[in-house]
């Protein structure tokens, strides 16, 4: 009940927040224009005044109002095409929402590339907890091969012979293969593959029963994600625009199957110095309920369609980075989800 509660706070209070965060980063590009317009402005003034002084040379004036670019001092972060899609792994399939997308400079280059992605995820009186690790390593210049390994840890209300007990679980989900290719003059369309294998327990027991679907670590069957991202660059920051399209895998040994889905997103990420914040919006649809022990899941635990914002912030290093992120699963009934992540990047080797 302790958790029904504080879950019923957050739904409250948690849309009114990325509301108002959304507009602070919708308005971040017109003001910082504004800022830099006056900063141009004041140096064309003073350049001006300069060169109006009295007994300065023709030449001089000229070279007074030419200036070069400014050096760089330190090393650069990794292209704006080298951008991950860490998601939430298992707990991501359980959850309405659960997915978070990396956007940001990110860390890149080294034989092995890698990121932790540690999230949680609070869905009607759910908690789902995901430590998910992502492992990278580019056998050529576009290509890229990616491994997932999630480690879930579920809680949630069971109903044993009428009354309503608390069943806990642990362990790794679905492990995921990816294999990816980068196309265009800067590699700034990537398409991907991932195949997910059946290595999450599917048929846990718990409190003396077989835990409901959205409880268990795993789907049981072979499940495959195809993935579309576009990569603009723009003089503010970055723009993100892209889709999957999910296959969950056909009816598993207890009567459970995840129906196929397709999302589409877009992200738009403002460089302020070492921080890159953002933020997206994602829209999840599937065709139809989800199945769960021969039967279609209700409509009002399992909607059809989800409008999913979020927020997010970066900040990078050349050896390290770090981000925080937010989003919220709406559905025509209401707040479905709303997930809490924290990442790390690193280039090893």
């Amino acid at each position: 009940m302790r958790a029904v509660k504080a879950s019923s706070r957050i739904s409250f209070a948690a849309p009114i927040a990325l509301v108002v965060g959304l507009a602070i980063v919708a308005l971040w590009p017109l003001a910082d224009r504004l800022l830099a317009r006056r900063q141009n402005e004041r140096r064309l003034r003073a350049l001006a005044e300069k060169a109006e002084l009295p007994g300065t040379s023709r030449c001089a004036r000229l070279s007074a109002t030419r200036t070069l670019p400014p050096v760089r001092q330190e090393a650069p972060l990794a292209s704006w095409g080298s951008i991950g899609g860490c998601g939430a792994g298992g707990g991501a399939a359980s959850s309405p929402g659960g997915g978070i997308t990396w956007v940001g400079r990110n860390v890149t280059g080294g034989l092995l590339d890698t990121q932790c992605l540690a999230s949680e995820t609070f869905a009607r009186g759910n908690a789902y907890s995901t430590f998910l690790t992502r492992l990278n390593v580019s056998p050529a210049q576009r290509w890229g091969v990616a491994l997932y390994m999630p480690v879930l840890y579920k809680v949630g209300d069971v109903t044993v012979l009428g009354q309503t007990k608390t069943a806990r679980i642990a362990g790794f989900g679905d492990v995921s293969l990816e294999a990816s290719r980068k196309l265009g003059i800067s590699g700034q369309h990537r398409l991907a593959l991932i195949a997910s294998t059946p290595t999450g327990a599917y048929d846990a027991v718990r409190q003396g029963i077989v835990l409901p679907q959205h409880l268990q670590l795993g789907s049981g069957v072979l499940g495959a994600t195809g993935h579309y991202q576009y990569t603009r660059d723009r003089d503010w920051g970055l723009m993100l625009l892209g889709g999957t399209i999910s296959y969950g895998g056909w009816q598993n040994g207890m009567g459970d199957r995840r129906a196929p889905s397709a999302t589409a997103y877009t992200h738009a990420g403002y460089v302020l110095g070492p921080l890159v914040p953002s933020g997206g919006l994602t829209l999840f649809g599937k065709p139809f309920h989800d199945r769960e022990r021969h039967a279609d899941k209700p409509d009002d635990h399992d909607p059809l369609l989800l409008v999913i914002p979020s927020l997010g912030v970066e900040w990078a290093s050349d050896y390290l980075a770090l981000y925080l992120a937010g989003n919220l699963g709406l559905s025509y009934n209401g707040v479905e989800s709303m997930t809490l992540g924290l990442g790390i990047s690193s280039s090893l080797f």
